[in-house]
């Protein structure tokens, strides 16, 4: 089946990670120790300051207008990264000699040492592949929610397919879960970007989700209420610029009350965001039609999910 993990997939991502890490073994026993410290220091410098260029450029553009460009805090913080890492590479290759230039126990010291550096930094990039692999898969099924949305057939979709599948086989069986246990954000975190899209873009949905006693109970906070009324904090939401909002009383009320705080941590936002979509714990079933299979279920309009009776629904709830 198209959107199922296929083991195959699984094996030839192995292999692709398994050769990847040799070739970062013997490429660090080549560069040796000093220049294998360097290049770790590089990438940790580089993703230091595109996050910090990335910070700053999200700020000024939103200082500067009342709809800041949505990429350039990425691209800047990309470019900047980039240069970090190659201006220290380059001054590193500049300075420090390889294991080649060395003799005997010397040289066998700086080849083992850059080995180790290079066995570290192919874990490095392995564990940010996973994450960017598992973000490009939950991409693609938000993709493949606005296709739906829109009538559009989720065969047309050929990349997002493979997006999709790639994920899949990644996550696949016991390796999967192991591997899942890398990545730094949890699966939580891919699955409820889909649905928060897919809430977000469906009134019904949405109008379900304000419905959810936990976020019903922070909404009818005295502070939420008085945010939810202030004229400026509308305008700033309208326009998107975030900036004013930082200084905003009322937000700055908001983000220091102790209640409100406890009260957004009580929610459970997979469980707010599936009684939204009138589902119990389960997947976010975005691409059933594109599998042919009789057994896959159907994914259903949101319209029929907002009129049937969800089973996430808390006893004490009251539509």
């Amino acid at each position: 089946m198209l959107l199922q993990g296929s083991p195959e997939w699984q094996r030839y991502l192995f292999y692709a990670a398994t050769l990847f890490l040799l070739w970062e073994i013997w490429r660090g026993w080549r560069l040796g120790l000093v220049r294998g410290l360097l290049r770790l220091a590089a990438l940790f410098f580089a993703w230091v300051g595109g996050s910090a260029a990335a910070g700053a450029t999200g700020t000024c553009a939103s200082f500067f207008s009342k709809v800041p460009p949505l990429f350039a805090p990425i691209v800047a913080g990309l470019c900047v990264g980039l240069g970090i890492y190659v201006g220290v590479s380059l001054l590193a290759g500049l300075l420090f000699k390889t294991t080649q230039n060395h003799r005997g126990v010397l040289r066998w010291g700086f080849g083992l040492g850059g080995a180790v550096c290079g066995i570290v930094y192919g874990l490095i990039l392995l564990s940010a592949s996973i994450t960017l692999i598992r973000g490009l898969g939950a991409l693609g099924e938000l993709r493949l929610a606005q296709a739906q949305q829109e009538g559009r057939s989720p065969a047309t979709e050929q990349k997002t397919l493979f997006l999709i599948k790639l994920r899949k086989s990644l996550e696949l069986g016991v390796t999967g879960q192991r591997l899942q246990g890398v990545d730094p954000l949890p699966t939580s975190f891919y699955d409820n970007m889909v649905k928060i899209s897919v809430v977000m873009g469906n009134p019904q949905s949405l109008e379900r989700f304000v419905q959810y006693p936990g976020v019903q109970k922070l909404l009818s906070n005295p502070r939420m209420v008085a945010l939810a009324q202030d004229p400026a904090f509308a305008k700033a939401a309208e326009s998107r610029n975030f900036l004013p909002l930082f200084r905003n009383k009322n937000v700055q009320a908001v983000a220091n009350d102790p209640q409100v705080i406890a009260e957004f941590k009580e929610i459970n936002l997979g469980e707010a965001l599936d009684f939204a979509l009138g589902r119990q714990g389960k997947p976010l079933n975005i691409q059933a039609k594109a599998s042919a299979s009789p057994r896959s279920p159907r994914a259903q309009p949101h319209a029929k999910n907002f009129s049937s009776k969800p089973s996430v629904t808390p006893s004490s709830t009251t539509n």
